[in-house]
This record gives C-alpha cells, sequence and structure tokens, in this order.
C-alpha cells in the first residue's frame, strides 16, 4: 500500500513549460542507505565498474552510491536518423562521449508507468495518520487524521486523478509524444567514480533538437553523503521512544527534508514530515528542486536549513508499526541559462534511507 500511497505525496520531477521548448538536465544524487540494528560489512571492496550493488547489501555497507542522469525531453516525436551525445568534463572520468539513447512513446504506449492506479473505494476502512514538526512529544493538533470512508465523492475523483497523474509523471519516460534521450545506457552503465567531478563544461549535440553548454562551477558537485552519528545505527533503534537524529554537516546544502513512512496493520499509514508547517501532500523525496524553489520552502519552514544537523521525532508515533523506513534529502546548489534550446540545468542533491525496524522486520 505504502508504494502505491506515496506517489501522491511527490512532485513531478520536471515541469515541461513552452510548447516548442526542449529541456535538458543533468542530475547528480548521493545516495546513502542504512537498515538500523545491522552491524555494517567494513571490509567489501568495490565493485569494479559496470557492477552494481544490490539494495539489501548497500544498506550493509555503509557506503555512499553516485548517480548520474542525463535527460534530453524534446516535444516532438524524433526521425529515425536523430541522435544526441554528451561531451562531458574530464573530472567526470566518463570518458569524452556520452552517447544518449532515444525512447519515442507511441499511441499504444505512451510512456506511462503500467499498474493499477489507486482506487480508495478498495480500501474503505484505510487510515492515514500524519504529524509533522521536529519535536520530541506529540504537538497540540496532530495527528491530522483521513479515513477513506469520509471522502466525498467529489475528494475520491480527485485522488484517483492525482494517482494517474502521479503514476505518468514519476515514470522515467512520461510525456507522451515528446521524445526522451537519456543517459546511462546498457552500453554505457554510467558508474561514477568516488574521486570523480561534476565541474567543467557539459556540451550537448543533437541533429533534431538543438546543440547547447553549460557549465558546472565549482560549487555545483555531487554533495557530500548524510552521515548519522546518533543513534547509532548499528543498534536497534526504540521506537517507544523520542527519535533524535543528529548528522554531520553537509557542504553546499541549501535546505534539507526528513520524513518517515510506517505501515500499522493492513489499514493504517502512519506519516512523519520535519516540516514545521502542515503542507498537504508533502511527503519524500520531491525530485530535483530549483534553487529558488528549496531557498523558499526553508523560508516557509517546510524545509530545514541547508545547514541544519539534527531532528527530533515524537515519542511512540511508531511504537505498533510494522514497518518503518525513514528519508531525508539535502538539496545542493545548481546551475541553468535562461534561454536556449534546449534549456539546460545542472542539479544536485543527496538522498538517505534508513529502514528503522519495526515489529515485522526480523533481523
Amino acid at each position: 500500500m505504502i508504494h502505491v500511497l506515496l506517489p501522491l505525496l511527490a512532485s513531478a520531477p520536471i515541469a515541461h513549460q513552452a510548447n516548442d521548448q526542449a529541456f535538458f538536465a543533468i542530475l547528480a544524487e548521493t545516495k546513502m542507505m542504512r537498515m538500523a540494528g545491522v552491524e555494517l560489512m567494513r571490509d567489501i571492496p568495490d565493485l569494479p565498474p559496470g557492477f552494481k550493488m544490490p539494495a539489501g547489501m548497500e544498506m550493509m555497507t555503509g557506503k555512499p552510491s553516485r548517480i548520474l542522469n542525463m535527460r534530453l525531453w524534446s516535444p516532438s516525436i524524433a526521425p529515425k536518423e536523430a541522435l544526441a551525445y554528451v561531451e562531458p568534463p574530464a573530472g567526470l572520468k566518463q570518458g569524452k562521449k556520452l552517447d544518449l539513447e532515444l525512447y519515442r512513446p507511441t499511441a499504444a504506449e505512451p510512456g506511462k508507468r503500467k499498474g493499477d492506479v489507486f482506487d480508495p473505494d478498495a480500501t474503505p476502512e484505510f487510515t492515514i495518520k500524519i504529524y509533522w514538526g521536529s519535536s520530541e512529544t506529540v504537538r497540540e493538533g496532530q495527528p491530522r487524521v483521513i479515513e477513506w470512508k469520509g471522502l466525498t465523492a467529489e475528494q475520491k475523483a480527485a485522488m484517483r486523478q492525482m494517482a494517474r497523474d502521479a503514476q505518468a509523471e514519476s515514470d522515467y519516460f512520461y510525456k507522451p509524444d515528446w521524445t526522451t534521450a537519456f543517459w546511462p545506457t546498457k552500453k554505457q552503465p554510467g558508474q561514477i567514480d568516488p574521486a570523480a567531478s561534476l565541474v567543467g563544461t557539459y556540451k550537448l549535440t543533437t541533429n533534431y533538437c538543438g546543440n547547447v553548454e553549460i557549465d558546472a562551477p565549482q560549487n555545483v558537485n555531487f554533495l557530500a553523503p548524510y552521515e548519522i552519528t546518533a543513534p547509532d545505527l548499528e543498534k536497534k533503534v526504540d521506537l517507544t521512544k523520542a527519535l533524535k537524529f543528529q548528522w554531520k554537516s553537509i557542504p553546499y546544502s541549501l535546505g534539507q527534508a526528513a520524513s518517515i513512512v510506517a505501515m500499522e496493520g493492513k489499514n493504517t499509514l502512519i506519516m512523519w514530515s520535519s516540516s514545521e508547517v502542515f503542507v498537504e501532500g508533502l511527503m519524500g523525496d520531491m525530485g530535483f528542486l530549483q534553487m529558488a524553489e528549496v531557498r523558499d520552502f526553508v523560508e516557509r519552514t517546510i524545509f530545514m536549513a541547508g545547514d541544519r544537523t539534527a531532528v527530533d521525532v515524537p515519542a511512540g508515533i511508531f511504537k505498533e508499526a510494522d514497518f518503518v523506513m525513514m528519508n531525508m534529502v539535502g538539496y545542493g546548489p545548481g546551475a541553468a541559462l535562461d534561454k536556449a534550446q534546449p534549456l539546460p540545468r545542472i542539479q544536485a542533491k543527496s538522498t538517505l534511507s534508513i529502514m528503522l525496524g519495526g515489529k515485522k522486520m526480523k533481523f
């Protein structure tokens, strides 16, 4: 159920605005995964280029990974002979030329994610409990409770539409009638060296939607990974007590957000976010936000400041949960051009996922 509901609470990765405008994005993520109560396997060597460590193993090594995606969206179906490639800076350590693979959606396959769309009528007894804000105890007026059986017909219709839109928007190839060119590919898997740098000039060349160059300045680079200093994640987390998280500062971070989702039985979803104000539809990683959006969210206390290194979760709100998962994201500086065809931007973020435990977690 969690995987169905969360798309309702996430924003689209990138919005398209002009009918004839193409967009080019270089998206860099530093990713960390942990599992509370499991000792780290510190002696596992790094895998050779082209090999990817399974997610379960990543949680046990405590080693961050770097993920780099390049995406080019153009508002038409590219011709058969279309091609696109990027010449990256030497510091990226990916060679002189990155060939983008093209995806052209068809009428029968419009690029939307397959799967069932969430239907509130299918789970009439389902309840969501929402908490927010950094606090050791539950604040007055919380939680906000949403029960499917109390929704009006209009609210259910709106929720179904939100689910359809979210499933389409969150797909890698999500825009019908647009061509998506992408990297990495099977031929170039894009394993990013821990010593690689984003800094430098990226030159995009195509024969169907224009060419553009964009520079990543010194402050636009892979962000540092999240390093939790408290609690000790190699020990089990006591979910009956207030959870007091502390972490090392992430240089260049502009804003941060933390959230926790948990299932209690089959019909209750519990959610907490670090936002100091209640905001509908706010939960989890919101994709690659632009710098102005991040600064606005920080000013409105929806996000934590970039230099923040601690947050508290109220005691006991997850004590009866079966599975509890925490996510954190730090948004870094970016680079963009105001006018170009395609219109380019570079954005970086650092993310952390922690399986905190729960009654059905056996480890």
